[in-house]
């Protein structure tokens, strides 16, 4: 993908993960083991730091948490279905959340992946995703 970020260190190129998980430690050790996995991630706890940061650059995937402190991962990504075309859309969510199969098709939204699971889950959910797309 065009959004990839040149790793300088190496001429690599990194694809580009934006997380949004309003919870600091799950949020902190995502971050770390996205990196560690080679992604160059931008973690931020809220739907509104998230839109700006999406305003300034493009994500090749953005991961999203249902529960956020300020909406849901389902609205933040109705808010930003224009930005950035052509990206992933992952959703967490816990049993019980109120996911509406029609919101998830209207929005965009690729996968959803219940908690809890492994890292290496998700990390396979992004991996296969970026191959699908």
């Amino acid at each position: 993908m065009a959004r990839e970020k040149m790793d300088n260190a190496n001429g690599i190129t990194k694809p580009r993960l934006l997380l949004v998980v309003s919870d600091d430690l799950i949020r902190d050790i995502f971050k770390k083991l996205f990196e560690r996995s080679g992604y160059y991630t931008v973690a931020v706890e809220k739907a509104k730091d998230a839109l700006e940061t999406l305003k300034d650059e493009c994500f090749d995937i953005v991961i999203c948490d249902f529960d956020l402190h300020d909406g849901t991962g389902v609205e933040f990504f109705e808010l930003t279905k224009n930005i950035c075309p052509g990206r992933i859309n992952i959703l967490m969510i816990t049993p019980g959340d109120p996911v509406n199969v029609y919101e998830v098709k209207k929005f965009n939204i690729h996968h959803i992946i219940e908690k809890p699971f492994p890292f290496e889950e998700l990390l396979r959910t992004v991996k296969n995703s970026r191959l699908k797309n």
